[in-house]
């Protein structure tokens, strides 16, 4: 997984092997425990 984040406009887009997840008006401390949520919501997701 990678991601992406933008300071200016506080968007943090995690690129997944399934989908992409983007969250908006998030803080730079956030970004750990976000892409820790995408990758459970990776695992989790039912094909």
């Amino acid at each position: 997984m990678s991601f992406r984040y933008s300071s200016s406009a506080r968007t943090l887009i995690v690129f997944g092997n399934l989908m992409n997840h983007y969250y908006d008006n998030v803080n730079p401390s956030q970004i750990d425990n976000l892409i820790d949520e995408a990758k459970f919501k990776e695992a989790t997701w039912r094909k």
